[in-house]
């Protein structure tokens, strides 16, 4: 059995009457980053198993990585699965998640999986008990990926930024008011690029001592991808290498910026001199790098990674002073067309006031909801506290206390059900012993008349006499 990583995002969130609901995108059937997909049967089979598994992030709330020991937020409790890909509904029990998640500042999880089948996609070649099975030859050829025919999800943990497209909210829901889907879809059409981040996956480590050549690294990167023409590149495998790339200008090389690996015995591997060339790039160093401002802490957060697999200690983030103007894009102008400008400002705001709504709607309802909590509590509890003493009066009534405190003391531990079947069985007791002393005991008053009569005439047939 192998463990597997798959990287979502959360596709919803809603606030029932008893619990927080926070749907997510699981996993699809394509093949990710990591370079292995699972078939359609097998994630049909596998989802079932997610129900009832946690959600955690790590200790102190951390969200830059798996952790062995994560910390339980919440719980899998409906699973469906649409067309090809896997959604999720989790309970989240953990109110300061619920406000990373309802704020916007959380999203993104990564799933873990157990695999028990795995074959090559290609020659369908069994490869579960290889070591490992990405030295295969199709799949170290990239002729084919690693498939995962049989699996079951072990758990989710949160991460700290998108992996896959999909990755990001599509809504935000209180109660059952929403941000209008349509306003949504308007804002995200007025964006000018699409960046991102490159999500992390683990590769191995080239020697920490080896040169770092740019030019001739990107060289080999372009070839295992199938290069050297761009026609021919798996832009995917190509990604892998990088820490930003340009979605809009994803199947062209200079969509892509701040390489850090470099083809080792056929497998691309992590150079720490490209690693740190990176990370002083998205600092600022030698005029910094040209990426829009949102994606530098991803990036920052991606290369942090990097360092943590040479044990290196990575820098403070700060921002970087590069010659853009952080609200623009790539290739942004300041020329650009004032009504677009002030049009894209305008959804900015309608979006921004509409979730600062919905956000002081979720508090006043939370107020509300923990207002009324409160009142049924202390009810419940004066409620309790009566119910004890009438049972602790039953009790005493039919003489089975000989410590009044102490028994009051046990009383309060028991359930209602408890106390009162305590008190109906008590006031039984009392009912019987109350009876009881109520019946007035029989007095002699000497024999009945034909009681006597007997005894004259027995008396009379034995001693030839009569009582006088």
């Amino acid at each position: 059995m192998k463990k597997h990583r798959f990287f979502a995002a959360v596709h919803s969130i809603e606030t029932g009457e008893e619990e927080n609901l926070a749907t997510f995108y699981i996993m699809n059937t394509t093949v990710n980053l990591n370079g292995w997909g699972v078939s359609d049967k097998a994630l049909e089979e596998a989802l079932p198993t997610i129900l009832r598994k946690p959600i955690g992030c790590g200790p102190d709330y951390r969200i830059d990585a798996h952790y062995p020991d994560p910390i339980g937020v919440g719980r899998f409790v409906r699973s469906e699965k649409p067309d090809g890909y896997a959604m999720g509904t989790a309970e989240i029990t953990d109110q300061k998640v619920w406000e990373h998640l309802v704020s916007g500042e959380w999203g993104p999880i990564s799933v873990v999986i157990h695999s028990y089948r795995e074959t090559c996609s290609k020659c369908l070649q069994d490869l579960t008990h290889e070591e490992d099975p990405f030295k295969h030859d199709c799949i170290a050829d990239g002729e084919a990926y690693l498939l995962i025919e049989s699996f079951v999800f072990e758990r989710a943990d949160f991460i700290d930024y998108p992996a896959v497209p999909q990755a990001g909210f599509i809504n935000v829901a209180a109660a059952e008011t929403q941000v209008p889907l349509e306003l949504l879809a308007r804002f995200y059409e007025t964006q000018s690029h699409q960046a991102s981040a490159v999500s992390w996956n683990e590769t191995p480590t080239a020697p920490v001592d080896r040169s770092w050549d740019v030019d001739a690294a990107e060289a080999g990167i372009r070839s295992w991808a199938g290069g050297p023409d761009k026609e021919s590149v798996d832009w995917a495998k190509y990604r892998t290498a990088f820490a930003w790339y340009d979605r809009e200008d994803s199947e062209n090389f200079n969509g892509y910026k701040l390489l850090h690996h470099d083809v080792v015995d056929g497998r691309p591997h992590v150079v720490w001199s490209g690693v740190v060339a990176a990370m002083q790039a998205i600092l600022g160093a030698r005029d910094g790098v040209d990426i829009p401002h949102g994606d530098r802490r991803p990036v920052y957060n991606h290369l942090v990674k990097e360092y943590g697999l040479f044990d290196k200690e990575p820098p403070e983030y700060h921002e970087s002073q590069s010659k853009q103007d952080p609200a623009q894009g790539p290739g942004a102008q300041t020329g650009s067309n004032p009504e677009e400008k002030e049009r894209k400002n305008q959804l900015e705001n309608e979006l921004q006031q509409r979730v600062t709504e919905l956000e002081q709607q979720l508090k006043d309802e939370r107020k509300a909801r923990e207002n009324v909590e409160n009142q049924l509590t202390e009810i419940q509890a004066r409620e309790h506290a009566e119910l004890v003493e009438e049972t602790l009066e039953a009790r005493i009534e039919a003489g089975l206390v000989e410590d009044v405190e102490q028994e009051r003391e046990r009383l309060t531990a028991k359930t209602e059900e408890g106390l009162h079947e305590l008190k109906q069985d008590s006031l039984k007791v009392a009912a019987k012993l109350k009876a009881r002393e109520a019946t007035p005991k029989a007095k002699y008053t000497g024999p009945s008349s034909e009681l006597k009569t007997i005894i004259e005439n027995t008396r009379q047939r034995l001693f030839g006499r009569r009582s006088e």
